[in-house]
């Protein structure tokens, strides 16, 4: 019996192999350019469903696109029908550009900056990505996330905020400033500050670690949560204590929920920065590159 099984599951893998093997494919770059100044009150915004999000400010006034579209599909006609319906949307407003795909079976909302997937649940038959590398203006605003199938990176900005989320791939931000407020699901983060955020932040990952460094004379109140994890830190800790938050319910008979968070407070703690993780643990380091 243990042999057959063992031979059954081997002719599937042959088969499974020869699917793949038989899937057509198609690739473009699309090179473009769109305006956008580089002002602190404008925003560069990636919602990418498929792909990677590789993102590097620059001393410019355009947000340079070099986007890959990649098609597969088991046969010809399908993918022709993903050439066609598959795009890049390039979404151009006085103080942002949004850049999203787009496909009829894809619904985004621009002013919430999400996608509604509840709308088509028709299978498509054709697989798409879309892997996207751009240089932006420095100083402006960063709001990038994906879901598949590629990492997020984000380097050299010093704008106000970034926001980066990801649910299958890593998160790495590299010589920034800002706000910083990331959530990923299933990879590590890795993180970078050139000057360190001066309002309150918030980092999470489920699955993975969170490598973080800050510039020396950081002072903050780090507030950390983990199940399976710890936090480990080369900053000196002025002192040690409990934050307790409560969180009202809504509707006629609220419902209080209490939690208790221990803090590190480093230097004066003058910003409050906020770590969680499920499985995985935080280093909080020294930057000493300057």
């Amino acid at each position: 019996m243990k042999r057959l099984f063992i031979m059954t599951c081997l002719s599937l893998g042959v088969g499974m192999l020869g699917a793949t093997a038989q899937k057509k494919e198609f690739k473009e770059v699309i090179k473009k350019s769109v305006a956008l100044a580089n002002d602190v009150n404008n925003t560069l915004v990636v919602k990418n469903v498929f792909g990677s999000v590789n993102v590097e400010g620059y001393n410019g006034n355009e947000v340079v696109l070099e986007v890959e579209r990649i098609i597969t599909a088991k046969n010809a006609e399908d993918l022709e029908l993903g050439k066609k319906e598959l795009q890049l949307q390039v979404i151009a407003e006085s103080n942002r550009v949004i850049l999203h795909p787009d496909a009829p079976y894809i619904e985004f909302d621009k002013d919430k900056l999400r996608y509604n997937w509840c709308n088509n649940n028709e299978d498509v038959p054709y697989e798409h990505k879309l892997n996207f590398t751009l240089k932006v203006p420095n100083s402006v605003k960063i709001n990038v996330s994906t879901i598949n199938d590629g990492d997020i990176l984000v380097k050299n900005t010093n704008g106000e905020s970034v926001e980066a989320d990801n649910i299958n791939g890593g998160i790495s931000l590299n010589n920034i400033t800002g706000k910083t407020k990331v959530s990923c699901i299933n990879g590590d983060v890795d993180i970078s500050y050139a000057q360190n955020p001066k309002v309150a932040s918030r980092y999470y990952a489920l699955n993975g670690d969170i490598n973080i460094a800050y510039q020396q004379s950081l002072s903050a109140n780090i507030s950390f949560k983990s199940m399976n994890g710890e936090m480990f830190t080369d900053f000196d800790i002025n002192k040690q204590f409990v934050k307790t938050s409560k969180n009202e319910g809504e509707g006629d008979k609220p419902k209080f929920k209490f939690e208790s968070r221990p803090v590190v407070q480093i230097g004066n703690g003058q910003v409050e920065f906020d770590f969680e993780t499920l499985n995985g643990n935080v280093f909080i380091k020294k930057n000493n590159k300057s």
